[in-house]
């Protein structure tokens, strides 16, 4: 049982904020990609001209060995 609420929600604030800190850029981008995967994007709406693509190569950032695209 939780004593003390105000307490309890600011460890876990600090918690999750340290844990996402500690995440690499790959597991990051993992996250994000995850995220967007997910039954929420259902929720959200967007314009017919818009063209979805890997968050990883919108940034420009490509895994060793991957070929560069000119």
């Amino acid at each position: 049982m939780i004593r003390d609420p105000e307490a309890y929600r600011k460890l876990s604030e600090e918690e999750r904020s340290e844990a996402l800190r500690a995440m690499t850029v790959e597991e990051s981008i993992a996250l994000g990609e995850a995220l967007l995967t997910s039954e929420l994007m259902d929720l959200a709406e967007f314009p017919d001209d818009d063209h979805p693509m890997s968050l990883a190569i919108a940034l420009g950032i490509r895994r060793p060995g991957d070929a560069v695209r000119g």
